[in-house]
Parts: structure tokens; sequence; C-alpha cells
């Protein structure tokens, strides 16, 4: 027979494990890569940290191979959960359902064809312990390649307290490395990206800066000082990524965006800090256009220099 103190004893036993190893849940959307699927989670499964919900979401892959893959994980990963679109939703979609049905206190995504070292969980979830000002820890970002040449790549991090000097850092440098950190649940679930204008309204490229400007406006972006907290981009298979094109259309596209980016940049800002914070912010946006169509404006008149060689040469 088993008494009410022990049960007691049990029950307090719990709260507190819970108390000191909250709860981490890691979504993994996933389409068409059952393979590279099986090596995110082998990761997964490698973390040595005790309390974790993995959600794998696939975007109605054809078959029975990612199935097939995420029950080889059950035994391994005790608070397994599955979820299998009957169409496929999206990659953005994707990505929002894993949030939504996350019940940790802290949420990361990983992506099907990446990889996290075996301490990446328990070393972030020590810092934003240790930091409650901060919305998102991050590891040190590590590229692979085919031929298994290591690149440590520069990691984003606004550890600053002023909330108007973050913001103004990050649209200066805008960039998502952070954006497969881990990250305070309650915090990640006020981000928003309400969609971009014509002719981009059917993209979602590069939504992702809009998205974690939310998340550098609520807290701290802290870096691990460990380096051997990584996040591990394989860099040996082909991205979903929108290649863009030279033509005029592609270019009016992406100067149209580049636009939309920065205003939306300025609605969050001016929502969150006022509208006087928008005085510094656009002037920052305005240096930061500049400089990116410069850059890509460069990057094009390279793109038809080759080609014009290609077609002419010596």
């Amino acid at each position: 027979m088993v008494s009410v103190s022990s049960v007691l004893e049990e029950a307090a036993a719990q709260d507190m494990a819970a108390e000191s190893h909250p709860l981490v849940t890691i979504g993994v959307p996933t389409y068409m890569r059952p393979q590279l699927l099986e090596r995110a989670l082998a990761c997964v499964a490698r973390q040595n940290y005790c309390n974790i919900e993995l959600i794998v979401a696939d975007n109605a892959t054809p078959g029975t191979e990612v199935s097939t893959v995420v029950n080889q994980f059950r035994s391994r990963v005790g608070n397994l959960v599955f979820i299998r679109h009957p169409r496929n939703i999206g990659a953005h979609a994707n990505f929002l359902a894993l949030l939504d049905a996350a019940n940790g206190k802290y949420f990361m995504w990983l992506a099907d064809d990446d990889e996290i070292s075996d301490n990446y969980i328990a070393s972030l979830v020590e810092v934003l312990e240790k930091n409650p000002d901060a919305a998102t820890a991050t590891g040190h970002w590590i590229t692979v390649f085919a031929n298994g040449v290591r690149w440590p790549r520069s990691t984003s991090n606004f550890p600053q307290k002023s909330t108007l000097v973050r913001a103004l850092r990050y649209i200066w440098r805008t960039d998502d490395a952070f954006f497969y950190a881990l990250h305070r649940t309650s915090a990640i679930r006020q981000a928003s990206f309400p969609g971009y204008w014509w002719p981009n309204r059917l993209t979602v490229l590069s939504w992702g800066y809009v998205f974690l400007l939310d998340m550098v406006l609520r807290g701290r972006i802290v870096l691990a000082s460990d380096r051997s907290v990584e996040f591990v981009n394989h860099n040996d298979v082909p991205k979903q990524y929108d290649a863009g094109g030279s033509g005029l259309a592609a270019i009016a596209r992406y100067v149209v965006r580049q636009v939309n980016v920065h205003f939306l940049y300025q609605v969050k800002i001016a929502r969150l800090l006022g509208a006087l914070a928008v005085v510094p912010a656009g002037c920052v946006s305005i240096a930061a256009m500049c400089r990116e169509f410069g850059s890509y404006f460069c990057d094009i008149a390279l793109i038809r220099m080759r080609r014009w060689t290609a077609r002419n040469p010596e």
C-alpha cells in the first residue's frame, strides 16, 4: 500500500525537477527529407538535458518514410509528438504550427537538415535561467560543407540593456543567425510577420528578419560563452531559398521587399517604443538600405559581367 506521504514526496520531487529542468520544446519542420530528418532527430536524442518535448511536423510528405523515421526515436525520446498535415500548408505555416503546439517554457526550431551539439539545450537553458531579461540564448553557428570542412560563422547577439540600442543594432546588421536559438516561448509567441506588399504577397522570403525584431524588442539576445555550444548548419544539400535572379522583375521585387522589411521594422518600433523612437530607427534603416542596395547591385553587375565574359571569350 502506498502511503500518502510517499505520494506527496514523489510529487514534490517532480516539482523540484521541473523547476530545475524546465520543459524545453524542440520543433522540427520537415518535408521530403527522411534521411536528413533521422540525423536531426538523433542529435535531439543525444541531448544531455532530461526534460525535452520533441514535436515533428511533416508537411504532407508522400509515403510513410517520415513516420517510420519518427517511430524509430519513440524509445529514445520519451516525449515525442508527431504531426502530419493532410496537405502541404507551406513552410511558414508549418513553422508556426510547431510553435502553437509547444508546451515548454522554452522553445526552439530545428531544421530537418541541421544539428545541435549535445550540450546545446542544457547550456542555453542555463543562460536563460541566469538572465531573466534575455528573450533568447544562442549557440555558435557552424557551417559544414559537403567535403566535411567546418566553418565558424559570425553569430549575431544583442546583449545590450537598452531596447532602442538593440533595435538600432539589429536594423543595421539584420540577420537571422539566432532563429534556431532557444527562445522564451512566452516571448516568441508575441512575434509576428504580417506579410508583404505586392508584388511579394505570395513570398515569405526574409520573414525571419521581421519576426525576430520582436524578440530583440522584448529582451536581450545572449550568446553562450562556451564555444562548444554549437548550431551546425549543413551546406551539403540544396536549400529552399529563392535564388532571386537578375532580371528587372526580380530586381523590382527585391527592392520593394527590402523597403517593406524596413517599413515593418518602423511599425513594430513605434508600437513598442513610441513614435519618437522611429526618428533614429528610420535614419538607421535608410543607411542600412543604402548599404544593402549597393551590395545587391554590385552582385548583379558581377553576375552580368561573368555572363558577358562567358558569351564573349577572347
